[in-house]
């Protein structure tokens, strides 16, 4: 075989690999794509929807169960995905777009960090290192639940150095550990270990349903120092005011500052849930009684188009609406992604010169196209505040 045939041949073979190299990313890039389920309203007929994808087809199912879904196949031939069609029950909501107050109570006291003590002999200590990690949650101590930080220094100073034993619940499994108290060189006993207990800030509300319920945020409430999803035990919303807006730069992300009065008088709702889509609950009377929004459909992600959109928020103390641009809908954006199911860019002049786009505070804020709500503001691009992310609206409905 001469080098000319053997070179022939060498190419075929590159190109031939590449081919099914490139086929094979093609595959699976269009199945992350997609979503598992998508939704119907429950008075739409399911065998109406229709869920379009580029360069597939889509046929309705039925298992014998009555559960629908609809098969899509890459140019007709190749199966792709099986996506599961669920019903949710709300059409409406009433959307809002005000900064709320939130202040969430964690389920037993949150460990963020373990630090070196020392200790009244001058050497240093490490009493709780490898035994608690940030993230856990301490639910008791020798036997007494604990709500509050200083419920733990008081049981610790009380232990006088002997063994402590407590409850801790780690990624949602309870267990017992025990640990020595030190005493540290200012007299004390500790254990070495940073604690928090509740959590607060500024969000805006999203929307109210028929019957009450509301929702917020669009993202969960972490710990700044661990990034855990903080544990609820309840918590309120109350009214807040913006009185300051810290305009985002590239690399640091704005904010908006703001009075919140906590007080029962002010009290807008309770907390039951701090989810990954946001945190929900139950209205009390005086919110429902404000009146605040108005009642709107909602579109479902196989409805929602690139291009022009708006985001409801009161930046400047005033509930406006602001143009935005959906420069891509993430179709399958789910489980910890879920939240990021559309990238929008803000391009209303007047909110740019207000806030540079999205900062901290706006999580939540409503997004409308074509006069439905599709979803809410829920996180910036740190290196560029004029572009973000949003959550699907049927997201946080379905919870």
């Amino acid at each position: 075989m001469n080098r000319k045939k053997w070179y022939r041949r060498i190419l075929c073979m590159v190109l031939f690999v590449s081919l099914i190299y490139t086929g094979y990313y093609a595959y699976h890039s269009i199945e992350r794509n997609m979503p598992e389920k998508i939704h119907v309203i429950s008075s739409e007929d399911i065998e109406a929807v229709d869920f379009d994808f580029p360069g597939c087809t889509n046929e309705m199912t039925r298992n014998e169960f009555g559960e629908y879904s609809i098969s899509m196949k890459l140019f007709g031939i190749l199966p792709i995905k099986d996506i599961a069609i669920e019903v949710i029950d709300e059409s409406q909501v009433l959307i809002c777009g005000f900064p709320v107050g939130i202040y969430i109570e964690t389920e037993g006291v949150l460990v963020v960090g373990t630090a070196d003590i020392e200790t009244k002999n001058g050497t240093m200590a490490k009493p709780a290192y490898s035994i608690l990690q940030p993230g856990d949650y301490l639910l008791e101590a020798n036997g007494e639940k604990l709500d509050e930080k200083e419920e733990l220094i008081d049981i610790i100073e009380e232990s006088n150095g002997d063994e402590m034993i407590l409850t801790i619940k780690r990624n949602d499994v309870v267990s017992k550990v025990k640990v020595s108290p030190v005493m540290a060189s200012d007299g004390e006993y500790k254990l070495g270990i940073w604690v928090k207990d509740d959590a607060q800030g500024i969000g805006t509300l999203t929307y109210i349903t028929s019957n009450g319920s509301f929702g917020a945020l669009g993202h969960g409430v972490s710990d700044v120092d661990t990034g855990c999803l903080m544990e609820s035990n309840g918590g309120s919303l109350y009214e807040a005011e913006i009185i300051t807006v810290i305009k985002g730069e590239s690399g640091t992300p704005g904010g908006l500052s703001g009075i919140i009065r906590y007080s029962e008088e002010s009290k807008l709702g309770t907390i039951k849930e701090n989810e990954a889509q946001g945190i929900f609950g139950a209205c009390d009377s005086a919110l429902m009684e404000k009146g605040y929004g108005e009642v709107m459909d909602i579109a479902l992600k196989q409805d929602i188009k690139k291009g022009e959109a708006y985001i409801r928020c009161a930046v400047d103390g005033e509930i406006k609406d602001y143009e935005i641009e959906i420069t891509k809908v993430n179709a399958g954006a789910s489980g910890t992604k879920a939240n990021r199911g559309l990238e929008i860019k803000v391009v209303d002049e007047e909110l740019l010169s207000i806030t540079n786009g999205i900062v901290q505070g706006m999580s939540g804020s409503p997004i409308i196209q074509n006069g439905k709500l599709i979803g809410a503001v829920t996180h910036v691009l740190v290196n560029d505040p004029a572009r973000g992310y949003g959550i699907f609206i049927e997201e946080m409905l379905e919870h």
